[in-house]
Protein backbone atom coordinates (compact mmCIF):
# COMPACT_ATOMS: atom_id res chain seq x y z
CA UNK A 1 0.00 0.00 0.00
CA UNK A 2 1.15 3.50 -0.81
CA UNK A 3 -0.23 6.81 0.44
CA UNK A 4 -0.93 9.60 -1.99
CA UNK A 5 0.85 11.95 0.42
CA UNK A 6 2.76 9.72 2.85
CA UNK A 7 2.41 6.42 4.69
CA UNK A 8 1.48 8.04 8.00
CA UNK A 9 -1.74 9.51 6.61
CA UNK A 10 -2.54 6.65 4.20
CA UNK A 11 -6.21 5.62 4.39
CA UNK A 12 -5.68 2.32 2.54
CA UNK A 13 -4.74 -0.96 4.16
CA UNK A 14 -4.00 -4.63 3.53
CA UNK A 15 -4.56 -7.55 5.89
CA UNK A 16 -3.76 -11.23 5.34
CA UNK A 17 -4.44 -14.17 7.64
CA UNK A 18 -4.51 -17.93 7.12
CA UNK A 19 -8.14 -17.67 6.03
CA UNK A 20 -8.68 -14.20 4.59
CA UNK A 21 -6.98 -11.56 2.45
CA UNK A 22 -8.36 -8.04 2.16
CA UNK A 23 -7.69 -4.59 0.78
CA UNK A 24 -9.39 -1.67 2.48
CA UNK A 25 -10.03 1.85 1.23
CA UNK A 26 -10.93 4.35 3.91
CA UNK A 27 -13.02 7.09 2.30
CA UNK A 28 -11.61 10.59 2.05
CA UNK A 29 -13.33 12.54 4.81
CA UNK A 30 -15.81 15.26 3.94
CA UNK A 31 -16.49 16.13 7.58
CA UNK A 32 -15.38 19.46 9.00
CA UNK A 33 -13.82 17.72 12.00
CA UNK A 34 -12.53 14.13 12.32
CA UNK A 35 -14.01 11.82 14.94
CA UNK A 36 -10.52 11.11 16.30
CA UNK A 37 -7.96 13.85 16.89
CA UNK A 38 -5.01 11.68 15.87
CA UNK A 39 -6.14 10.52 12.41
CA UNK A 40 -8.61 11.15 9.62
CA UNK A 41 -11.99 9.44 9.52
CA UNK A 42 -10.86 7.42 6.51
CA UNK A 43 -7.76 6.11 8.28
CA UNK A 44 -9.74 5.29 11.41
CA UNK A 45 -12.35 3.42 9.35
CA UNK A 46 -9.60 1.46 7.59
CA UNK A 47 -7.96 0.57 10.90
CA UNK A 48 -11.23 -0.73 12.36
CA UNK A 49 -12.01 -2.83 9.27
CA UNK A 50 -8.50 -4.34 9.42
CA UNK A 51 -9.16 -5.31 13.01
CA UNK A 52 -12.40 -7.09 12.05
CA UNK A 53 -10.91 -8.98 9.08
CA UNK A 54 -7.94 -10.09 11.18
CA UNK A 55 -10.27 -11.65 13.75
CA UNK A 56 -12.82 -13.25 11.39
CA UNK A 57 -13.57 -16.94 12.03
CA UNK A 58 -12.36 -19.17 9.19
CA UNK A 59 -15.91 -20.04 8.13
CA UNK A 60 -17.43 -16.54 8.39
CA UNK A 61 -19.93 -15.83 5.63
CA UNK A 62 -20.28 -12.54 3.78
CA UNK A 63 -23.32 -11.83 5.96
CA UNK A 64 -21.27 -12.54 9.10
CA UNK A 65 -18.56 -10.17 7.95
CA UNK A 66 -21.02 -7.38 7.14
CA UNK A 67 -22.67 -7.75 10.53
CA UNK A 68 -19.39 -7.83 12.47
CA UNK A 69 -17.83 -4.86 10.69
CA UNK A 70 -21.02 -2.83 11.05
CA UNK A 71 -21.14 -3.52 14.78
CA UNK A 72 -17.47 -2.53 15.16
CA UNK A 73 -18.04 0.84 13.54
CA UNK A 74 -21.17 1.39 15.61
CA UNK A 75 -19.25 0.73 18.79
CA UNK A 76 -16.74 3.40 17.78
CA UNK A 77 -19.56 5.89 17.24
CA UNK A 78 -20.89 5.09 20.71
CA UNK A 79 -17.43 5.56 22.21
CA UNK A 80 -17.31 9.07 20.74
CA UNK A 81 -20.91 9.96 21.58
CA UNK A 82 -22.10 10.09 17.97
CA UNK A 83 -25.82 9.44 17.73
CA UNK A 84 -27.64 7.62 14.94
CA UNK A 85 -29.78 10.70 14.36
CA UNK A 86 -26.71 12.87 13.80
CA UNK A 87 -25.14 10.34 11.44
CA UNK A 88 -28.37 9.91 9.46
CA UNK A 89 -28.57 13.68 8.99
CA UNK A 90 -24.84 14.04 8.23
CA UNK A 91 -23.60 10.87 6.51
CA UNK A 92 -20.43 12.71 5.48
CA UNK A 93 -19.39 12.42 9.14
CA UNK A 94 -19.55 8.62 9.16
CA UNK A 95 -16.49 6.37 9.33
CA UNK A 96 -16.70 5.00 5.81
CA UNK A 97 -14.66 2.42 3.93
CA UNK A 98 -14.79 0.07 0.96
CA UNK A 99 -13.29 -3.39 1.24
CA UNK A 100 -12.50 -6.40 -0.91
CA UNK A 101 -12.22 -9.66 1.08
CA UNK A 102 -11.12 -13.10 -0.09
CA UNK A 103 -12.48 -16.04 1.92
CA UNK A 104 -10.49 -19.25 1.57
CA UNK A 105 -13.21 -21.40 3.17
CA UNK A 106 -15.97 -20.14 0.88
CA UNK A 107 -13.77 -19.72 -2.24
CA UNK A 108 -15.23 -16.24 -2.69
CA UNK A 109 -14.27 -12.59 -2.98
CA UNK A 110 -16.62 -10.07 -1.40
CA UNK A 111 -16.66 -6.49 -2.67
CA UNK A 112 -18.30 -4.07 -0.23
CA UNK A 113 -18.00 -0.70 -1.93
CA UNK A 114 -15.75 0.19 -4.85
CA UNK A 115 -12.71 -2.06 -4.48
CA UNK A 116 -11.60 -4.19 -7.43
CA UNK A 117 -10.79 -7.81 -8.21
CA UNK A 118 -9.01 -9.46 -11.13
CA UNK A 119 -9.69 -13.17 -11.56
CA UNK A 120 -9.08 -15.36 -14.60
CA UNK A 121 -8.75 -12.33 -16.86
CA UNK A 122 -11.98 -10.71 -15.68
CA UNK A 123 -12.14 -7.37 -13.88
CA UNK A 124 -14.78 -7.07 -11.19
CA UNK A 125 -15.67 -3.84 -9.44
CA UNK A 126 -18.59 -2.41 -7.48
CA UNK A 127 -18.70 1.32 -8.25
CA UNK A 128 -20.86 3.94 -6.62
CA UNK A 129 -23.71 4.70 -9.07
CA UNK A 130 -23.20 8.47 -9.11
CA UNK A 131 -19.39 8.55 -9.04
CA UNK A 132 -18.91 8.57 -12.83
CA UNK A 133 -21.34 11.42 -13.41
CA UNK A 134 -19.82 13.51 -10.61
CA UNK A 135 -16.33 12.91 -12.01
CA UNK A 136 -17.61 13.88 -15.47
CA UNK A 137 -18.99 17.13 -14.06
CA UNK A 138 -15.64 17.96 -12.43
CA UNK A 139 -13.90 17.23 -15.73
CA UNK A 140 -16.22 19.58 -17.62
CA UNK A 141 -15.69 22.38 -15.12
CA UNK A 142 -11.91 21.96 -15.18
CA UNK A 143 -11.80 21.92 -19.00
CA UNK A 144 -13.96 25.06 -19.17
CA UNK A 145 -11.72 26.87 -16.70
CA UNK A 146 -8.58 25.87 -18.59
CA UNK A 147 -10.06 26.76 -22.00
CA UNK A 148 -11.06 30.22 -20.78
CA UNK A 149 -7.62 30.67 -19.20
CA UNK A 150 -9.29 31.36 -15.87
CA UNK A 151 -6.78 28.99 -14.30
CA UNK A 152 -3.90 26.66 -15.14
CA UNK A 153 -3.09 23.03 -14.50
CA UNK A 154 -0.51 24.11 -11.93
CA UNK A 155 -3.06 26.30 -10.15
CA UNK A 156 -5.64 23.51 -10.06
CA UNK A 157 -3.05 21.21 -8.56
CA UNK A 158 -2.49 23.78 -5.81
CA UNK A 159 -6.20 24.40 -5.23
CA UNK A 160 -8.69 22.32 -7.15
CA UNK A 161 -11.60 24.70 -7.58
CA UNK A 162 -13.20 22.20 -9.96
CA UNK A 163 -13.40 19.74 -7.07
CA UNK A 164 -14.73 22.48 -4.82
CA UNK A 165 -17.60 22.85 -7.28
CA UNK A 166 -18.64 19.19 -6.99
CA UNK A 167 -18.02 18.49 -3.29
CA UNK A 168 -21.67 19.21 -2.55
CA UNK A 169 -22.66 16.48 -5.02
CA UNK A 170 -20.31 14.03 -3.29
CA UNK A 171 -21.82 14.90 0.10
CA UNK A 172 -25.35 14.49 -1.31
CA UNK A 173 -24.43 11.05 -2.63
CA UNK A 174 -23.43 10.02 0.89
CA UNK A 175 -27.15 9.98 1.75
CA UNK A 176 -27.48 6.94 -0.57
CA UNK A 177 -24.86 4.88 1.30
CA UNK A 178 -26.16 1.39 2.03
CA UNK A 179 -29.31 2.20 0.08
CA UNK A 180 -28.17 2.49 -3.54
CA UNK A 181 -24.68 1.12 -2.94
CA UNK A 182 -22.78 -0.71 -0.24
CA UNK A 183 -20.05 0.60 2.03
CA UNK A 184 -18.85 -0.07 5.54
CA UNK A 185 -20.16 2.85 7.63
CA UNK A 186 -21.87 1.43 10.72
CA UNK A 187 -25.26 1.22 9.03
CA UNK A 188 -26.78 -2.06 7.85
CA UNK A 189 -25.14 -3.23 4.62
CA UNK A 190 -27.66 -4.49 2.02
CA UNK A 191 -26.30 -7.84 0.87
CA UNK A 192 -27.79 -7.38 -2.61
CA UNK A 193 -25.38 -4.44 -3.06
CA UNK A 194 -22.34 -6.56 -2.14
CA UNK A 195 -20.67 -8.25 -5.11
CA UNK A 196 -19.79 -11.89 -4.39
CA UNK A 197 -17.33 -13.49 -6.83
CA UNK A 198 -16.79 -17.28 -6.81
CA UNK A 199 -13.13 -18.13 -7.40
CA UNK A 200 -11.72 -21.33 -8.86
CA UNK A 201 -8.98 -23.55 -7.55
CA UNK A 202 -5.33 -22.84 -8.32
CA UNK A 203 -5.96 -19.36 -9.67
CA UNK A 204 -4.31 -15.97 -9.37
CA UNK A 205 -6.39 -13.30 -7.68
CA UNK A 206 -5.65 -9.59 -7.53
CA UNK A 207 -7.41 -7.35 -5.01
CA UNK A 208 -6.91 -3.59 -5.22
CA UNK A 209 -8.44 -0.32 -4.17
CA UNK A 210 -9.55 2.26 -6.71
CA UNK A 211 -6.25 4.09 -6.39
CA UNK A 212 -5.29 1.87 -9.32
CA UNK A 213 -7.49 3.22 -12.15
CA UNK A 214 -6.13 0.67 -14.64
CA UNK A 215 -5.79 -2.63 -12.82
CA UNK A 216 -3.37 -5.10 -14.42
CA UNK A 217 -2.32 -8.69 -13.61
CA UNK A 218 0.95 -7.54 -12.02
CA UNK A 219 1.87 -4.75 -9.64
CA UNK A 220 4.55 -3.50 -12.04
CA UNK A 221 2.06 -3.17 -14.90
CA UNK A 222 -0.49 -1.46 -12.66
CA UNK A 223 2.13 0.99 -11.39
CA UNK A 224 3.26 1.76 -14.96
CA UNK A 225 -0.31 2.47 -16.05
CA UNK A 226 -0.78 4.77 -13.04
CA UNK A 227 2.52 6.57 -13.71
CA UNK A 228 1.49 7.20 -17.33
CA UNK A 229 -1.80 8.68 -16.16
CA UNK A 230 -0.10 10.98 -13.66
CA UNK A 231 2.44 12.13 -16.27
CA UNK A 232 -0.15 12.86 -18.95
CA UNK A 233 -3.30 13.75 -17.02
CA UNK A 234 -2.39 14.79 -13.46
CA UNK A 235 -5.78 16.44 -12.93
CA UNK A 236 -7.57 13.18 -13.84
CA UNK A 237 -9.98 14.94 -16.19
CA UNK A 238 -9.23 13.33 -19.56
CA UNK A 239 -7.56 9.92 -19.72
CA UNK A 240 -9.25 8.94 -16.49
CA UNK A 241 -11.99 11.04 -14.92
CA UNK A 242 -11.99 11.12 -11.15
CA UNK A 243 -13.46 13.32 -8.44
CA UNK A 244 -9.96 14.54 -7.54
CA UNK A 245 -6.57 14.93 -9.16
CA UNK A 246 -2.94 14.84 -8.06
CA UNK A 247 -2.39 17.76 -5.71
CA UNK A 248 0.97 19.50 -5.75
CA UNK A 249 3.41 17.60 -3.57
CA UNK A 250 1.41 14.37 -3.69
CA UNK A 251 2.55 11.20 -5.42
CA UNK A 252 -0.88 10.26 -6.80
CA UNK A 253 -4.52 11.26 -6.84
CA UNK A 254 -5.45 8.66 -4.22
CA UNK A 255 -4.01 6.18 -1.75
CA UNK A 256 -3.62 2.71 -3.25
CA UNK A 257 -3.37 -0.92 -2.19
CA UNK A 258 -2.64 -3.98 -4.33
CA UNK A 259 -2.26 -7.63 -3.37
CA UNK A 260 -1.83 -10.63 -5.66
CA UNK A 261 -1.96 -14.20 -4.48
CA UNK A 262 -2.64 -17.71 -5.73
CA UNK A 263 -5.31 -19.99 -4.32
CA UNK A 264 -4.96 -23.73 -3.91
CA UNK A 265 -8.45 -24.80 -3.11
CA UNK A 266 -9.54 -28.39 -2.60
CA UNK A 267 -12.09 -29.51 -5.15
Amino acid sequence: MTGKRNQETCEDGIVATTDHVAVIDGSTSKAAHPLCSTMSNGRLAMTLVKEVVASLPFDATVADFCQKVTQRIRSEYARHGMTRERLEAHPEERLTASVGVFSLYHSEVWLVGDCQCLHEGMLYDNPKPEEASIAERRSQIAHELLASRATTVASLREHDIARDAIVNLIVESCHRQNIDFSVVDGFDIPLDKVKVIPVSSTSDIVLATDGYPFLRPTLAESETALANLIANDPLCISLYKATKGVLAGNASFDDRSYVRFCTFLSE
